[in-house]
């Protein structure tokens, strides 16, 4: 790719791809797209016109790059098996919670009493036509952040969790911990947590923390 666009004989929506085999042997997944709104700003998930645009842009990039990609030793042959059914939108809103997990939190690999789960992947900023990654100081941190139970008990409502990309946090701390991993350990605590709610009559923030912990640990959860 970069020796393509140093040459001027192709032009990518970012710097860089990930490209990975899957289990099939003959399956390769490419991450390499890069959508923006015609003034450069991010596609804005909560407008329609944004996604619209953005659909049109995406398959227009999936086409150009597998064009190139058949180009590259190996990938002769390639044919496209799937793409994405709708654009992959990283973050909209946040609710704002008991705590915001920040990207500090993420760098520092801070450790909380209230932790309802891990998360280890590193800040991931995208930026115009770049991903620029911020990894811990391993080894003199121990290279992953504890997710605190406060940062999915939304300030002023007592029966609502927000967990997931929507959970509190801030523009790069959401970074890392929007991914999968994360996402499963937030959900996991919500759902041993409402049943707490439920079983103390008790509002999500009131939930007994240390409980909750030894309930996700009897299920397998690592805190």
């Amino acid at each position: 790719m970069e020796e393509a666009a140093v040459a001027g004989r192709r032009s990518f929506p970012r710097k860089g791809a990930i490209v990975r085999p899957q289990k099939n042997p003959t399956e390769w997944r490419v991450n390499i797209t890069q959508l923006h709104n015609a003034d450069g700003t991010a596609i804005d998930g909560t407008d329609a016109l944004s996604l619209s645009a953005g659909e049109v842009q995406g398959r227009e990039q999936v086409l150009s790059t597998f064009d190139f990609l058949k180009t590259v030793p190996g990938f002769e042959n390639a044919y496209i098996v799937d793409i994405a059914p709708q654009v992959g939108i990283r973050e909209t809103r946040r609710v704002l919670g008991d705590y915001v997990l920040t990207e500090n939190d993420v760098l520092e690999c801070v450790a909380f009493e209230d932790s309802i789960g891990c998360n280890a992947w590193p800040i991931e900023a995208h930026v115009g036509g770049d991903v620029i990654w911020r990894l811990p100081d391993i080894p003199n941190v121990r290279g992953y952040n504890d997710l605190p139970y406060r940062m999915i008990t939304p300030i002023g409502l007592e029966n609502l969790f927000a967990v997931g990309r929507c959970a509190s946090m801030t523009h790069m701390g959401q970074s890392a911990a929007r991914v999968t991993g994360a996402c499963f350990a937030m959900g996991e605590a919500a759902g041993v947590a409402v049943d707490a709610a439920l079983r103390d009559a008790v509002g999500v923030s009131e939930v007994d923390v240390s409980r909750l912990q030894n309930a996700l640990r009897a299920l397998g959860a690592w805190l």
